[in-house]
């Protein structure tokens, strides 16, 4: 790097940041690069502050950032490449922040303080993007660390945020010790990275994964492609599809046979459910086989009752009446639906468009990826499915299995086991599926339950309480498999308490921002 100089430098700085980022990331295998990834943008900072040339800092920054986006899930586009462009440029946008802070910091309390800062002002907007409306959490450096779950046990204490902490620590240790700022001893960098995987190590084996086999399961993978399902005509012949796939493969004392995420595409008005035909069709399979449930995915809807208030998502029928569109799981019984859970955590402008009643007139503008469009209605409460045998199950419909805080709702209220179902196939054969399959690996950790996972097309699989992997179904291919689900018996820390580590640190980056502030005020003030 000293061979460059000027822009050249900065250039090669923030690229090689956006690189070491892509290159740790899931599902390559470099996960390491994560931990030096940002060193390059704080030695570019410094390179700037000392060049006074500070005002440049957020432009090479916003670069590097922009390449990590795209290189990471440029594979979006397959759904919408306008929706991507408009993603892509906004998530980096927002990421730059925590970095803004950093500079902002430093010049009020210098180097030192404000790498420390960085952490906190990091962790607070992961937090933050995990729970707004414009929640978009793919890229929380904690889910870059899934390639090695046997390395991040400690996550049923911390969540993913922990590992976004361990990575920006280490991040910063590294940039310290190259560079000589403060130059940490060696011992301390290998204490920050050791430390994590030898408890890790400890709890993985002290982890003893469930062997019940009272709960036995069939997961279908019918392989339809997501861009054509929803097309008139064939609404029942998919359900028959399903039925015939699940009698060829159907075992004695199955318990329950699962189906992806708006497997039934016949559009069903939850007041008359039942009478439905595509739920029929599932009731009759049913009545065949006593003691088979089937969990299923549906899109739904509901009209309001004569004066009951409307949600902020409600749309108006033809004859004026309004009505709520959901993406719903469904569990069905001989007798026909039992629950019914409809999704709350949506992709922002496909399944919801943010702040409504500001954003509200660009509800033309939002994604279609088949079946409904537009802003979906969502429940208020966590509901989950209980199969009368002991199973209690989290229904995650695909975008929720990346929110580990919001599925511990589901287990404080009883749930013992989690079941994904999703439809994968909208980002074609990408990194957009694998890094899906791999994020549901940490939920497995975070709750220590079993998880069942169902794809429209790959991957399916059942992942243990250690976060492994087992009956991993192939892209593209129609298959099944059974497995056999112990519940859990206890929740974990983070299933109670949820993400400590992302509200504390809100509060301390705060504190460290009103600081620089007052100091800054304070400069200005004596000179």
């Amino acid at each position: 790097m000293k061979s460059l100089n000027g822009r050249k430098l900065y250039w090669s700085l923030a690229l090689l940041s956006g690189l070491l980022m892509f290159a740790g990331w899931p599902p390559r295998i470099f996960v390491f690069m994560l931990f030096i990834g940002f060193v390059p943008l704080f030695y570019l900072e410094n390179v700037l502050h000392n060049e006074n040339k500070s005002r440049w800092f957020g432009w090479y920054t916003y670069l590097a950032l922009f390449v990590w986006n795209i290189l990471t899930t440029w594979w979006v586009g397959y759904a919408s490449v306008g929706g991507a462009i408009a993603m892509l440029f906004a998530n980096s946008a927002v990421m730059l922040i925590p970095f803004l802070a950093y500079r902002y910091t430093r010049k009020a309390f210098g180097i030192t303080k404000a790498l420390t800062a960085f952490i906190f002002y990091w962790l607070g907007f992961e937090y933050f993007h995990l729970n707004w409306d414009i929640s978009y959490p793919w890229l929380t450096l904690g889910n870059g660390l899934a390639m090695i779950s046997p390395m991040v046990q400690w996550y049923e204490y911390t969540g993913i945020l922990g590992g976004s902490a361990w990575i920006l620590m280490l991040n910063i240790l590294f940039f310290k010790l190259i560079f000589d700022f403060g130059s940490p001893k060696m011992i301390q960098i290998l204490l920050v990275l050791l430390v994590p995987i030898g408890f890790s190590a400890l709890r993985y084996y002290q982890v003893k994964p469930g062997k019940n086999t009272d709960h036995k399961i069939l997961v279908i993978q019918p392989n339809i492609d997501p861009y054509e399902k929803f097309n008139s005509g064939g609404e029942l012949a998919q359900v028959d599809s399903f039925i015939s796939l699940a009698e060829k493969n159907l075992q004695a004392n199955t318990e329950l046979v699962v189906l992806p995420e708006t497997a039934i595409v016949q559009y069903l008005d939850e007041d008359e459910i039942n009478n439905k035909e595509s739920i029929r069709l599932l009731m009759r399979f049913i009545a065949k086989h006593p003691g088979t449930k089937v969990l299923t995915g549906a899109s739904t809807y509901r009209f309001f009752k004569k004066g009951e208030k409307p949600s902020e998502t409600a749309r108006k029928a033809q004859d004026g009446n309004l009505y709520d569109s959901y993406n719903t799981a469904l569990l069905i019984g001989k007798d026909g639906v039992e629950t019914i859970y409809h999704k709350a955590k949506f992709v922002p402008g496909v399944e919801k468009m943010p702040y409504p009643k500001l954003l509200g007139f660009l509800e033309y503008f939002s994604i279609d990826m088949g079946g409904i469009s537009g802003s979906l209605g969502h429940d208020d409460k966590v509901i989950y499915f209980e199969t009368g045998t002991g199973l209690k199950i989290a229904p995650a419909i695909c975008y929720e299995s990346i929110y580990g805080e919001f599925l511990g709702q589901f287990m404080q209220k009883g749930a013992n086991t989690i079941f994904i179902v999703t439809n994968d196939g909208w980002w074609e054969d990408t990194d957009g599926y694998r890094q899906h399959l791999f994020y549901g690996t940490l939920r497995a950790i975070e709750h220590r339950c079993q998880i069942v996972r169902c794809a429209n097309t790959g991957t399916s699989c059942f992942i243990d309480e250690r976060g492994r992997i087992f009956n991993k179904t192939k892209w593209w291919k129609a298959e099944t498999f059974t497995t056999h689900v112990t519940p859990a018996t206890k929740t974990t820390f983070y299933s109670r308490y949820g993400d400590l580590t992302g509200k504390l640190s809100s509060y301390i980056a705060v504190v460290f921002l009103l600081g620089s502030f007052v100091r800054r005020r304070t400069k200005r003030a004596t000179n």
